[in-house]
């Protein structure tokens, strides 16, 4: 009898186990970013892109649902910026086990260390300006599986106008292949560093059916005057190779970054066209010290949120002239393509894990072909709050 009383509760046992692995969760996410900016001139930047206005604007307002259901889970965020509605994370992801994930659907693809981290979450207000290669959200496929000197992610992924436009008026879509490598040989709970390795390969984007092109754009590092500071279109480009190095290391309640970027693409003619660029970013919790803490699943950091005042200061550089292509095979897409430079300092008060105050002092340089050069100073701040 006991033993017919055991074999009916380990029954009872397992049923209730798998039910409880197979309970549906869902949980709503959201986001409010609001910013406010005001910039300074110099006569060239004036001349060149008129008046900069100061104002305040939506950054981003985000609302998701995130849902679980047994090794099956899902994803979906729409945001309303500049009264847009846009569509942001969404996608259906299988696991195979904790580290070991399939996800296909639209999200970040993955290329730097930039793809590790969330608009909300970043070291500044704004991407320094050598992340302009890194792709943002695509359509695709992709595998992530990490341990912990290892992480790996690679997946296949349309181009931009997958989401926007059927083939018959975009002509005939592009496509990407990438991965990232990351390496930490050594990562605690106190200290540690990684180093990573991300490629790209990209078929050019169509361009109305008419040509392909490969095109990068690049602001003043602010999202309340939207003025572009630096930029190339190549319209005769067949295909791009871009690959980036990146260094994160902690120690304790300071963190150090860097990333460098290199694109090469190939034209028409057999012309091509090469770029690349750089930022290092330092940060450190100066008022009520507390300790960053490394991310294995993304492969970045999280930032404290008991009152902890943040000090962070980078520089970043972006090349788009090449000028042999200039001389050379000179086209209209061409003739904005320069070099930007900045000097940022950044300070950020993580309230609680839920509310962020931030305050940004850009000073920025650029040089575009053989205009004078221009100089703007940006001071912006920003209120968020992430449930």
């Amino acid at each position: 009898m006991k033993r017919y009383i055991l074999m009916a509760a380990f029954a009872t046992f397992t049923a209730t186990s798998t039910l409880a692995q197979e309970e549906l969760k869902i949980n709503v996410t959201g986001r409010a970013l609001f910013d406010a900016a005001t910039y300074t001139q110099n006569d060239a930047a004036k001349t060149q892109d008129g008046e900069m206005n100061e104002g305040i604007s939506v950054r981003d307002i985000r609302v998701g649902v995130k849902a679980t259901y047994g090794k099956w889970s899902f994803r979906g965020d729409v945001s309303y910026t500049n009264n847009e509605v846009s569509l942001k994370d969404t996608y259906l992801q299988y696991n195979f086990q904790e580290n070991n994930f399939l996800r296909a659907g639209h999200y970040t693809v993955p290329f730097g260390l930039s793809s590790s981290y969330s608009s909300a979450k970043k070291e500044y207000m704004d991407e320094p300006e050598a992340n302009i290669f890194q792709p943002g959200r695509r359509i695709g496929l992709m595998h992530t599986i990490y341990n912990n000197p290892l992480w790996f992610q690679y997946g296949l992924f349309a181009d931009n106008s997958a989401l926007t436009k059927s083939t018959n008026k975009s002509g005939p879509q592009g496509y990407s292949l990438a991965g990232r490598f990351v390496w930490r040989p050594i990562m605690n709970d106190e200290y540690g560093f990684h180093v990573g390795f991300s490629g790209m390969h990209v078929k050019a984007e169509s361009n109305n059916g008419a040509h392909s092109h490969i095109a990068y754009t690049k602001r003043y590092l602010t999202a309340v005057d939207k003025t572009t500071a630096t930029a190339i279109d190549i319209t005769d480009a067949r295909w791009e190779n871009k690959f980036t190095a990146e260094f994160q290391g902690i120690y304790h309640n300071f963190q150090l970054s860097s990333q460098y970027y290199w694109s090469h693409i190939a034209r028409d003619a057999g012309n091509t066209y090469n770029t690349d660029g750089f930022y290092v970013s330092a940060r450190g919790i100066i008022i009520n010290p507390a300790d960053y803490s490394y991310n294995f699943g993304g492969s970045g950091v999280n930032n404290p949120y008991n009152k902890n005042l943040e000090l962070a200061l980078g520089y970043g550089y972006l090349d788009l002239h090449d000028a042999k292509a200039i001389t050379n095979s000179y086209i209209d897409g061409m003739q904005n393509a320069g070099r930007m430079s900045d000097l940022t300092a950044g300070l950020s008060l993580f309230w609680n894990k839920y509310v962020t105050f931030r305050v940004n002092y850009h000073y920025i340089h650029v040089h575009n072909n053989a205009l004078e050069a221009k100089n703007v100073n940006v001071i912006q701040a920003r209120i968020q709050y992430i449930f």
